[in-house]
């Protein structure tokens, strides 16, 4: 895990292809607003996809109070777009097929063998 992503801290500011092919920057997604930001495992995940379903349910609460909310995913973009909508997403999914975002900053899965697909 990286030693500057700590609680009160900027976190970094990544950039990655969204699920319509467009590169887009966390901060951009997020402007002057609170956001949401979801580690995906993948479309294959029952878990994900329950969290994404109750998520996609409770979206317009989310949004009548200005919070943004990112889905940063593992799956290809075809993937990425038919699991945003199967869950009924209005929302985000950059895609990160390299590993580089999870493993620069979620320490879980950067070394969990059980929870980290191989590319």
């Amino acid at each position: 895990m990286r030693a500057d992503i700590v609680a009160g801290a900027h976190f970094p500011d990544y950039e990655l292809t969204d699920h319509t092919k467009q590169r887009r920057r966390l901060s951009e997604l997020q402007g002057i607003d609170p956001m949401i930001l979801v580690l995906s495992r993948g479309h294959y995940c029952p878990k994900d996809h329950q969290q994404h379903l109750a998520l996609a349910a409770f979206y317009p609460k989310i949004a009548v109070a200005y919070t943004k909310i990112v889905t940063i995913s593992t799956d290809n973009i075809l993937e990425s777009n038919e699991f945003r909508d199967a869950v009924g997403a209005q929302w985000t999914f950059p895609v990160d097929l390299s590993f580089r975002f999870r493993t620069h900053s979620a320490e879980g899965f950067a070394d969990s063998r059980v929870h980290r697909p191989a590319p």
